[in-house]
């Protein structure tokens, strides 16, 4: 019988279900997947995806279930890797406690999320785990039932990704037990040349990834909490179009790019074509289709927002290194309020 790494994805939404469906192309590779609000959608009827990189796809996972228990109690642990693709909200929930049951003592962590300052719960409790720190450069997301999947979707079909013309994963060891690290390198290269030879997506391993995660951060940072403040219906597209909104968001991504710069020491490196605020705005200006950010979609449905690893920590690391972040702190403000009004 063929030994294949067991692979547990802990989020079943757009990031999760996209990477599941690639990393099953490979046959070296057992994917299972853990849903939370379209488990029964995932499991009776799995995903379909329009790719304008991929192609159009049906996947329907290996094991789809709604709690890491269960996973646990039918697969009996023991995974080869935990890609963790929840949302990063440590104000509502810890990820790594959430993920506990499923890392064994051989279970290497990767976390798929977005911010700043998302490892070190996860080093505090699997510190005999290796952890790779993951950033996802990627354009996809879950389409609503109205928008495109019609009354098939809606009465328990298929759950709809749309992803764009690209994807690229750039990692790196955050943690490693002593004396492992070449090792569980090792180990790390096995899942990404799954990823790119069977799965078709663009893998890099760095030393030190924290460069690339302060890269993304730049839009991350920037474009997230501004959509919500402008309301509506927001695209990047139309910030950037709009001369003072623009001129806004090039000022945050200038204390983007000083902090990240004092934190790691590091040069970014310049993905995208982005080096500076005004290369920044001029990606997203170029980008051919309306990118509608995860906040946004977040605070339209009154949902808990990224807010703390897309602002707070940032705004804790220039408390730290002294760099004034004027922009990052009236933005915090303003979305803390924001959200205490979803529960009125």
């Amino acid at each position: 019988m063929e030994l294949k790494a067991k692979v547990l994805v802990v989020g079943g939404g757009a990031i999760g279900g996209l990477f599941a469906w690639r990393l099953s192309q490979s046959r070296e590779m057992q994917v299972s997947l853990v849903c939370r609000s379209n488990y029964s959608r995932v499991r009776t009827s799995g995903y379909l995806i329009n790719s304008a990189q991929f192609g159009q796809g049906v996947y329907r996972p290996y094991r789809a279930y709604q709690t890491v228990d269960e996973a646990v109690d039918d697969q009996g642990g023991d995974f080869d890797y935990v890609i963790v693709a929840l949302k990063a909200l440590p104000n509502i929930y810890d990820s790594a406690q959430r993920v506990e049951r499923a890392v064994g003592p051989a279970t290497m962590v990767l976390l798929f999320q977005n911010g700043i300052g998302i490892e070190q719960p996860f080093v505090a409790r699997f510190p005999h785990n290796p952890l790779a720190s993951t950033v996802v450069f990627i354009s996809v997301k879950q389409v609503d039932d109205d928008e495109e999947s019609g009354t098939e979707a809606a009465s328990g079909g298929p759950v709809v990704l749309r992803h764009g013309g690209f994807s690229f994963l750039a990692a790196g060891l955050h943690h490693h037990p002593p004396g492992s690290g070449a090792h569980d390198t090792a180990r790390l290269r096995y899942l990404f040349d799954a990823f790119e030879t069977s799965g078709g997506v663009s893998t890099i391993i760095e030393p030190d990834i924290q460069p690339y995660r302060w890269q993304k951060h730049i839009l991350n940072g920037s474009t997230n909490p501004v959509s919500v403040i402008c309301g509506g219906s927001t695209s990047c597209q139309e910030m950037v179009a709009n001369a003072y909104c623009r001129k806004m968001l090039q000022d945050i991504m200038a204390e983007i790019f000083v902090l990240g710069k004092k934190v790691t020491g590091k040069p970014f490196p310049g993905v995208d074509g982005i080096i500076d605020p005004q290369s920044a705005t001029d990606y997203i200006a170029s980008i051919p289709v309306p990118v509608y950010t995860s906040m946004l979609v977040d605070s339209q449905f009154k949902r808990p927002m990224e807010r703390d690893v897309i602002l707070k920590n940032p705004i804790d690391l220039a408390d730290k290194h002294g760099v004034d972040v004027p922009h990052m702190r009236a933005l915090y403000a303003m979305l803390t309020m924001i959200e205490e009004g979803f529960s009125r």
